[in-house]
């Protein structure tokens, strides 16, 4: 990850309540850049919870959903949720996205590069399961591909 611009860490009018300091200082954790770097690298852009458990194994649920709830504390990302009707058993409901404000945020710090993250996501070992999450529509419009 590099270094951010110290100018571009003052909120603009696209940064809808997020605080770019205390954004980036969430991810001098580990595991919370790799659950940011699953969200950029997912190609629908909005992984559920069980595709980053799958993604991010040496990470307990339980700790995963602190991490969740921490991004979410500083506007980083946001859960989506699409109507359960028409799921299948198990299928996932609630899905997680960057906001806007934290892309333009990592945009104007050339940080979490979209496509490079796609590059390394593609190579993943996926299985049935997984393939099957990846697949379900997320609510989002910006996420369908």
């Amino acid at each position: 990850m590099s270094r951010p611009d110290a100018a571009s860490l003052t909120p603009d009018e696209n940064t809808a309540g997020l605080n770019p300091i205390a954004a980036l200082s969430v991810l001098d954790d580990t595991t919370r850049t790799n659950i940011i770097g699953t969200i950029v690298g997912h190609p629908k852009g909005a992984p559920s919870k069980k595709e980053l458990e799958y993604y991010n194994p040496s990470v307990a649920a339980s700790t995963l959903t602190d991490h969740l709830i921490r991004l979410e504390e500083v506007r980083l990302i946001e859960a989506i949720e699409r109507d359960r009707e028409g799921l299948e058993r198990g299928q996932p409901y609630r899905f997680f996205q960057l906001t806007d404000a934290a892309r333009e945020l990592f945009d104007r710090n050339n940080l979490f590069e979209p496509d490079a993250y796609r590059e390394l996501f593609a190579e993943v070992e996926k299985t049935d399961e997984i393939k099957a999450a990846e697949d379900v529509n997320r609510l989002d419009e910006r996420n369908q591909n």
